[in-house]
């Protein structure tokens, strides 16, 4: 069997294609770095840069290099002692003209809780947005619905976690295309198995927090 890990994949979804950028590849090698920390990389802590790529990428059709990303964010203080501090670097890409550049605005609305008009914005195609569904990991919402009469958020996750024992409770259908094979290794480094898992799948629309909301130009 072929073991498929890839830096990035291309994905065709609802007339789209999107490069599916694939966190879990330890190529991603690319320095991630905050002040007084260990050494990080994009692998490691690079999620919100990942995820607002697939963002501008399903708004546009043309995605931000992740690495040039993660040196702006570096330098403008979006890079926080988590990971990616998205209000600041959100509003410093509004500030630069960076987000106009990308074909995005943004309102200063980051971390907010309202599930109702996080819906109304995708649900009418305005935009995309930046969210957590588990503690400490930023993934995209690309688009809305209501399926069956249950509103739903189709999401697409840097390192598809779509069986996260956090997460797998609330998926409601998985993206047959975004299959992404990870190499299962020992602790010698030898492969001993592979795991099976989707980048993109349905969530309940209850389960996002802390949005941040982007409004495609």
């Amino acid at each position: 069997m072929e073991i498929l890990d890839k830096k990035s994949y291309s994905i065709k979804y609802d007339d789209k294609k999107i490069t599916y950028y694939n966190q879990s590849c330890k190529d991603w090698t690319y320095p991630y770095l905050y002040k007084g920390a260990g050494y990080e990389t994009l692998s490691s802590s690079g999620c919100g840069i990942f995820s607002l790529c697939h963002a501008v990428e399903w708004m546009t059709g043309e995605s931000p290099h992740p690495e040039g990303l993660a040196d702006f964010s570096m330098r403008f203080g979006g890079r926080g002692d988590d990971g990616t501090d998205r209000p600041v670097l959100l509003q410093s890409a509004m500030d630069t003209g960076l987000a106009k550049r990308y074909g995005f605005s943004y309102r200063g609305d980051g971390l907010v809780n309202d599930n109702n008009a996080l819906f109304d914005h995708l649900y009418q195609g305005c935009g995309t947005a930046l969210c957590n569904l588990r503690v400490g990991h930023i993934v995209t919402l690309l688009k809305a619905r209501i399926y069956k009469g249950e509103k739903q958020f189709l999401v697409i996750d840097s390192v598809a976690e779509s069986t996260n024992e956090h997460v797998r409770e609330h998926v409601r259908e998985i993206v047959d295309q975004s299959l992404i094979q990870h190499p299962i290794r020992n602790t010698t480094g030898l492969i001993v198995g592979v795991s099976y898992q989707y980048a993109m799948f349905y969530v309940t629309a209850d389960l996002p927090r802390d949005h941040s909301i982007l409004f495609h130009l």
